[in-house]
């Protein structure tokens, strides 16, 4: 049986002060992969996402003492805060600009697209990920959120610690802001 968030949380609360770390080990299981694609749709870099990703998770360890989630809370969106926060933090100090796509693009296509067909889709997913990077960085933190990661508005309210309102409006906000950069 899959151990709930809470249940881990107070585990490698208590074996972080005992100098065990098999609770958090589970816990980077569990998340390890969601941080790293945080970190690539924020830095459009696989070394910088690396990077990122192991600076989250020492900040991760580190606040673990501290966290507190509420019964109705989520240490998903916990993690996604850390993740996102260390990210925006590397963009601020390096101020990266972000100029190659390193996702491969998904094609709609049931059979595999011509390089006609294949380079328009690159170069249509460069273009929008130039523009996400272009946005404000509390906007684009909660589209890259949302929209890429799928957390809920709740989840995102919790995590950003916003109201639901003040996300539903930056969320909107931003995806209008992508589009007329698009357009």
């Amino acid at each position: 049986m899959r151990e709930t968030d809470a249940n881990l949380l107070a585990a490698a609360k208590q074996e972080r002060s005992e100098g065990n770390s098999d609770a958090f080990e589970q816990i980077l299981l569990r998340y390890e992969k969601l941080i790293l694609h945080i970190a690539r749709r924020y830095l459009n870099n696989p070394e910088d996402a690396l990077d990122a990703s192991q600076d989250a998770i020492i900040r991760i360890y580190r606040g673990l003492p501290n966290v507190i989630i509420p019964e109705d809370g989520s240490l998903k969106a916990w993690i996604c805060t850390v993740t996102a926060n260390t990210c925006l933090d590397i963009v601020r100090k390096r101020r990266i600009v972000a100029d190659e796509l390193t996702d491969d693009v998904i094609s709609a296509s049931p059979t595999l697209p011509s390089a006609e067909e294949s380079a328009i889709a690159n170069e249509r997913a460069r273009e929008i990920l130039n523009a996400i990077t272009k946005l404000p960085d509390d906007h684009r933190m909660v589209l890259i959120l949302r929209d890429m990661q799928g957390l809920s508005y709740e989840e995102l309210a919790e995590a950003l610690d916003l109201t639901l309102g003040t996300v539903k409006s930056r969320l909107s906000r931003a995806r209008s802001a992508l589009k007329k950069m698009l357009t």
